[in-house]
């Protein structure tokens, strides 16, 4: 099968050190056959090799575990169910985002639950989600807990918010009932509301951009999805976004010595009687980070930021963000 994409289909068995530079690894555990020739047919700008396998029936945990022990970073094409949280989440600490319309499905509602009641996550974010879809005592129970949110109508504001809460999470979960109907017909919530097929596509971006990403769970994708239906388009170019932003991301760390030249500082006064609050920007890549002191240890922390979080302290006012985590770095 030839393909545009750089694109190798090889059997669960194969991986190991011959393919231990590859930028990502596609594991597609659904029943449907198409989604290798979709993604094939695409274009791709890095030029680098992506590969595809199909792990086969009960072949997933040892797939994974393989790929893990060659420091592969895997997306995981799934069926319309969330992942199992005992078989997708390590069982020491983790941190994870979820991109999801909120808890409304069994499925992610349990994966949620398990997720933010788990003492060994240290990090959380919860994108995209909608009120009148999310649970109000597990939302709570979040917000409790010192995680990040972001709903779907701030998101719309903004969509670079999302790349800060994606930036240094390990395991992202990605649910494809996130995106409206009418982009993603055979959303089997039909709601009118949602994510667009750009927004969905971007975010996709930002998930393989992400510092320490390990794994991308996609669900959501009934395997009943026919090869010219919008819907497997739409997931095969989400793929797309996925292993292109892999392939050309460049690893980023502010805290780093000896990394001076390649970032901005930038020193913003809050005034005579307050903090000075300092903001570094990558010279290559755009990214913006501040740093937050932790005062036990007389240290400071880069927490990954955006352009209007350093825009809202340069009119004088504390970003949000910045005393989220100030408060979360240093309890009472």
């Amino acid at each position: 099968m030839e393909f545009n994409y750089s694109i190798e289909i090889i059997p669960a068995a194969a991986i190991g050190e011959a393919i231990a530079g590859t930028p990502a690894l596609i594991v597609d555990t659904t029943t449907n056959d198409d989604m290798a020739k979709l993604l094939g047919a695409l274009y791709s700008v890095s030029n680098k090799k992506i590969y595809y396998t199909r792990p086969g029936i009960n072949g997933l945990s040892r797939t994974l575990a393989l790929a893990e022990e060659n420091g592969i970073r895997c997306i995981v094409l799934g069926g319309k169910k969330a992942p199992d949280f005992s078989t997708a989440l390590p069982a020491a600490s983790y941190s994870a985002s979820l991109i999801a319309p909120g808890n409304s499905s069994a499925d992610t509602a349990k994966l949620l639950k398990s997720i933010i009641s788990d003492n060994n996550v240290t990090e959380f974010s919860h994108i995209a989600y909608q009120t009148y879809r999310y649970e109000a005592s597990v939302l709570k129970e979040l917000k409790e807990r010192q995680f990040e949110e972001l709903r779907l109508g701030e998101l719309r504001k903004d969509i670079a918010l999302t790349e800060p809460l994606l930036r240094n999470k390990e395991y992202i979960f990605m649910d494809l009932r996130s995106v409206r109907y009418s982009d993603f017909p055979d959303n089997e919530t039909h709601s009118p509301n949602g994510l667009y097929a750009e927004e969905i596509c971007q975010i996709a971006r930002y998930a393989g951009m992400g510092q320490k990403v390990k794994r991308i769970y996609m669900f959501g994708y009934p395997s009943k999805c026919k090869a010219e239906s919008p819907s497997s388009q739409l997931a095969a170019e989400i793929l797309w976004h996925m292993t292109e932003a892999l392939a050309t991301n460049k690893h980023e760390d502010p805290g780093a010595l000896g990394k001076d030249e390649h970032f901005l500082r930038k020193i913003v006064s809050m005034g005579e009687h307050g903090q000075d609050i300092v903001f570094v920007t990558s010279s290559s890549t755009g990214r913006w980070w501040m740093e937050v002191p932790e005062i036990k240890i007389n240290k400071n922390q880069y927490i990954p930021c955006s352009y209007p979080d350093y825009l809202a302290a340069c009119s004088g006012d504390v970003p949000i963000r910045w005393l989220f985590f100030f408060q979360k770095i240093n309890p009472n």
